[in-house]
């Protein structure tokens, strides 16, 4: 396994940024309202079966407002699905300045919800982009329809899409076995291209999520990647439509926790999650999930089996700068330690006990030890400083707290004052202190390829910087939220490609984000211009980051450096129904209610 640090550029930080100030400048507010047959389509949670946590996260921050991110330049295409079963489509011109009126593109029958039974309630309906002109819909009971639209660039208002054939595998075959057998939703899709010339048909992906409530034991995500193979017809990707998609393999990962951030790396060999517990491969249909072989793999390899626990004489403690582990030598164990350049070894009696790649995050240059007649202490130190690890390894003994006056704690704080909510993290399981780290899981090898310590603050939210590209996460670092974004190149590796480039930064939007009790959508301008922050009704705050003459302002100082300042707009709509929905464009941001489109003017053109 390979640690990534998340090392953001110099150069897109700004350390003289001074915040925001609330600016009294007026921003239009333009309202459409919706008949009542076109408004959206929405779902509640079932009270008696869907009422964990990891419900209450699926059903209440879903986005209803999708944006096409192969969309063209001159205007935003944003899509959502109606009471009646239609798929709407909306673009915002800013040539314009406002909305287009709502055009229907597909209609489906939406399934009644009294048909659902003691083991299947329904989901939201999802919509997922896989390429410029294939669409994913979920009916969120079950159904999951491939949907030819032809070039959504240049294609009339009035052209309807068309939905494809999708085929199960033959009877012989149990390539379907681990598709949904009910309502979920769609998360990622990505139409893979083969070379020309290769005689390979084009391959479909896709990603659904699932909650799966348990009655003996706590709820569980599941989510399920799936592949689709074009059959026959025209390429589904270039083509007019015609083929037929059949289930080529299926996979299900499990996981106690919610993934805050999952997408699709580049060439759909790996999945990237983001989440407080750990997702495993529980089944596969077309590679065999088998115990790896220890005795051939190289030794920066998947980690040996442990012969030792916490119990057996192994212990450890942390500062925020370096790890430490005490070897107990009672009952004779002789312990021994070998470096090498990758890793070090430590062993007992001969026996491997633990390697380097074993450890929950990378650490710098060799251990050092002390040696006493009774214990051996190896110190390492953190790659990554001022960074809490959960675990020594997976599996591992249970850290003992060090304390005392020499105890390396972080800086103390203000003691007088109050502490306020936004100190005690995301607090979604309680009072569980809880630590996110982002993975890359291989198809293949059905194990983490790839790791980075994302702290004890979950991700902000995803964003679409390229349309056939990974999507990009927004981490806080600090006061700021940094935007990576995933390769989009394969390395040449084994393994698939992993490498996060530092695309821009939302500068101080990480503090004001912690601040804030209530925020239901957190979102970006495409260029980064701004952010934006929508609580469940009525509030939205926005975030402007251009400074100088265009967006912000400066502050005169005396002495030192010059401070930039961005500008805050807080907008109250008169409406006080359910926000369900929000993109953010360079002009403008769109919101979807109950019964009505809202249009937030940024940009005026003379």
């Amino acid at each position: 396994m390979r640690y990534t640090e998340l090392r953001p550029d110099p150069q897109l930080l700004k350390p003289n940024y001074g915040g925001f100030k609330l600016s009294l400048d007026t921003v239009p507010v333009l309202r459409t309202e919706l008949p009542p047959a076109q408004r959206p389509h929405r779902v509640r949670p079932n009270a008696h079966r869907q009422y964990s946590y990891l419900h209450a996260r699926l059903f209440g921050l879903q986005n209803h407002l999708v944006r096409d991110p192969w969309a063209s330049a001159d205007g935003a295409c944003l899509y959502y699905v109606d009471v009646s079963g239609t798929v709407q489509r909306v673009q915002y011109r800013p040539s314009a300045g406002r909305l287009s009126p709502s055009c229907p593109v597909y209609r489906f029958t939406l399934p009644s919800t009294t048909a659902t039974t003691d083991t299947s309630d329904p989901y939201n309906v999802s919509l997922v982009f896989a390429s410029e002109r294939l669409c994913l819909l979920a009916d969120g009971h079950g159904t999951i329809s491939v949907l030819q639209t032809g070039d959504r660039n240049t294609t009339t208002a009035t052209t309807p899409w068309v939905a494809e054939s999708v085929r199960s595998a033959d009877p012989g075959e149990d390539a379907n076995r681990l598709l949904p057998a009910a309502g979920s939703v769609l998360l990622d899709a990505r139409l893979i291209q083969p070379p020309d010339g290769s005689g390979q048909q084009q391959l479909l992906h896709c990603i659904a999520l699932q909650v799966d409530q348990l009655p003996a034991k706590p709820s569980e995500t599941v989510l399920h990647w799936f592949t689709l193979e074009l059959e026959s017809g025209p390429a589904g990707g270039g083509g007019g439509g015609g083929g037929c998609w059949t289930v080529r393999s299926s996979c299900q990962l499990r996981s106690a926790g919610y993934p805050r951030y999952c997408t699709l790396d580049h060439d759909c060999t790996g999945l990237l999650v983001a989440s407080d517990k750990p997702f495993t491969f529980t089944e596969d249909t077309e590679y065999p999930i088998t115990e790896p072989d220890r005795s051939e793999e190289p030794a920066n390899g998947p980690e040996p089996a442990m012969m030792l626990d916490g119990s057996a004489g192994l212990s450890w403690s942390q500062t925020m700068v370096d790890i430490r582990i005490c070897c107990s030598k009672q009952d004779g164990t002789s312990w021994q330690l070998a470096t090498g350049e990758t890793a070090f070894q430590l062993t007992a009696n001969g026996k491997l006990v633990l390697t380097g790649t074993q450890l929950f995050a990378a650490t710098s240059g060799t251990p050092s030890t002390h040696e006493t007649d009774t214990t051996l202490e190896l110190v390492l130190e953190k790659a990554e400083k001022e960074t809490v690890w959960p675990r020594l390894y997976e599996g591992g003994p249970e850290e003992t707290i060090v304390a005392g006056p020499d105890a390396d704690l972080p800086p103390a704080p203000d003691l007088e004052a109050m502490l306020e909510e936004c100190d005690y993290g995301d607090g979604g399981e309680g009072s569980e202190e809880q630590y996110f780290t982002l993975e890359r899981l291989d198809r293949r090898l059905h194990r983490v390829t790839d790791r980075a310590s994302l702290g004890s603050q979950p991700p902000l939210f995803a964003m679409r910087l390229q349309p056939a590209a990974p999507a990009a996460i927004v981490v806080r670092h600090h006061v700021d939220a940094c935007v990576w974004q995933p390769a989009t190149e394969a390395t040449g590796t084994d393994t698939g490609a992993w490498n996060l480039r530092h695309e821009g930064t939302l500068h101080t939007f990480g503090y004001v984000q912690a601040s804030k009790r209530q925020q239901k959508y957190l979102a970006a301008s495409p260029d980064l211009g701004y952010a934006t922050i929508c609580e469940s009704e009525r509030m939205v705050s926005i975030y402007r980051l251009n400074y100088g003459g265009g967006g912000g302002a400066v502050l005169r100082r005396r002495h030192g450096p010059q401070v930039s300042v961005g500008q805050q707009h807080l907008i109250f709509l008169e409406d006080t129904t359910e926000i369900l929905g929000v993109c953010c464009e360079s002009e403008a941001i769109v919101l979807l209610l109950e019964d009505a489109l809202v249009t937030l003017q940024l940009t005026i053109e003379e």
